[in-house]
């Protein structure tokens, strides 16, 4: 009778801790599991070599969960027999017992790792290293042909180290807001960076039709003239009869403290190129680094889509609840 106790217990145990580490899993922060993993925490790297092959994860899980419903099974048929010769007994004390058994190790297990799954599952991973080894033969099989079947249909599991869904990003400004960790202003700005981040610039740039330029052989106070009338920062300047034909920028504010007799080419600032098919993330921080607010858009065979305005990348991120910022 003790040991078909014990062998109860332990079927109980080992099916709550596989049921709610499947849960804990699949309901984890990946982004808190990555930081504590290049922090050199090793329980966090362990979870993430689990995540990066979720098919060794599902096969000790599928193994665990299949040796405890054996031992449950068992337990049960040892406790009927000596208790009663019955066979009706034996068919209807597994019957009696599958309430408790679901409460305690499924229900119950399952909750509590789904509303903290971080914690628990960080509790639980010295252990569930501890099953992994030991059911490593069988699952080595089972992982195998998961394999095997990844190859033939051409998919594989998303690998994860630095890269991270968007989803999971926003869902940590959220819980950051909610901690008082964040302003609404700084979740906002990062939900509309999410939007538009892997957006292509030609989606942003202005058009060189539409484009007002000045002449480079234009005198310093005729730029400044049209500085004023057209209220711009940077001047754009041609070469040539024709108007698209940019060959660099102007700051109002090197014009105003160059000496009378200086030329549009004595202050001119050179134009970067940026290929039409840049994200918006990858332009806005290159812009950024390097301090520059224009730079000009070309297309796949060379020629000018347009420029593209520091003005141009901010202003999306500055939309709705932001939109007072602007002024």
């Amino acid at each position: 009778m003790t040991i078909a106790l014990i062998l109860l217990v332990v079927g109980v145990f080992l099916s709550a801790f596989f049921s709610g580490s499947e849960t804990g899993f699949y309901r984890a922060s990946r982004v808190r599991i990555v930081i504590a993993g290049l922090d050199g925490d090793r329980v966090s790297q362990f979870l993430l070599k689990l995540i990066n092959n979720p098919t060794l994860f599902v096969a000790t899980t599928l193994i665990g969960n299949n040796v405890a419903n054996y031992l449950t099974s068992l337990a049960i048929v040892l406790i009927t027999k000596n208790a009663t010769d019955s066979s009706a007994a034996e068919m209807l004390a597994p019957i009696m017992m599958s309430p408790m058994l679901f409460v305690y190790g499924e229900l119950l297990p399952k909750n509590l790792f789904y509303q903290s799954p971080n914690s628990l599952l960080r509790f639980a991973a010295p252990a569930f290293l501890v099953f992994t080894c030991l059911f490593a033969p069988v699952a080595a099989v089972l992982w195998g042909m998961g394999r095997l079947l990844e190859s033939i249909l051409g998919q594989s599991p998303e690998r994860i180290r630095l890269t991270l869904a968007r989803k999971e990003v926003q869902q940590v400004l959220e819980e950051g807001m909610e901690a008082g960790l964040l302003h609404p202003t700084q979740r906002h700005l990062g939900q509309s960076f999410f939007l538009v981040a892997s957006k292509p610039v030609s989606e942003f740039c202005m058009p060189a039709s539409r484009i007002q330029s000045i002449q480079m052989e234009s005198t310093r106070d005729q730029a400044l003239r049209f500085a004023r009338q057209k209220k711009f920062s940077d001047l754009i300047v041609y070469q040539g009869s024709k108007k698209t034909n940019f060959v660099g920028f102007v700051r109002t504010v090197d014009l105003l403290v160059s000496p009378e007799t200086a030329t549009l080419k004595d202050v001119m600032h050179q134009l970067k190129e940026i290929k039409s098919t840049e994200l918006f993330g990858e332009a806005i921080m290159q812009m950024q680094a390097d301090r520059e607010t224009v730079r000009i858009v070309v297309g796949p065979q060379g020629n000018t889509v347009g420029l593209l305005l520091i003005d141009q990348l901010t202003d999306p991120l500055l939309n709705g609840p932001l939109g007072s910022l602007q002024r």
